[in-house]
């Protein structure tokens, strides 16, 4: 009997232990639940690596990168891991040409790729590449700059939410 309580005893401490380990994660997770990126962290340049690499193929120029561009797709990819929905229109009606003035660009041409739920810029990447419309936007001979956005949210339905803004402006400038 005392082998018995003593193995109950140590079971439930290990419960126990693994439960308040759980729970404290859980909490850490929640804490965290939005999290977004600049234009400072690594996938940022990963994906304007990975659109000019894909525009070299083509025989294109390399886009370089705007703060604007990037406001304005930062926006839109907050607003939807926000809002848990994936759609060109924001949850406040704006749409992409607005949210780009809004950054203030002052745009000649521009465009936008959104997605959600790909975990990471390769497979993001593969799938607006895969996608006739999104593959012509990164192709677009017409643009000059690039923004991107990247926000999580691991209580939404796609948890992962990527925007990509691409532009040309006479009076605008490349990042230094």
């Amino acid at each position: 009997m005392m082998n018995i309580s003593h193995s109950t005893l140590a079971l439930l401490l290990v419960v126990s232990a693994i439960s308040a380990d759980t729970s404290t994660a859980l909490n850490n997770l929640r804490t965290r639940k939005l999290q977004t990126y600049s234009s400072y962290d690594d996938y940022y340049q990963q994906m304007l690596d990975a659109v000019n690499a894909e525009r070299s193929k083509a025989g294109l120029s390399a886009l370089c990168t705007n703060k604007k561009l990037a406001a304005a797709a930062k926006r839109h990819s907050d607003d939807m891991a926000a809002n848990d929905f994936m759609a060109h229109d924001g949850s406040d009606g704006s749409t992409m040409s607005q949210r780009v003035t809004d950054a203030g660009y002052e745009w000649s041409a521009v465009a936008e790729n959104v997605a959600a739920g790909q975990e990471d810029v390769a497979s993001v990447m593969e799938s607006w590449m895969n996608s006739e419309g999104h593959r012509a936007n990164i192709l677009g001979a017409d643009y000059t700059m690039f923004g991107t956005a990247y926000a999580y949210d691991e209580s939404t339905t796609y948890k992962h939410y990527w925007t990509q803004d691409f532009g040309a402006g006479d009076t605008e400038a490349c990042d230094s």
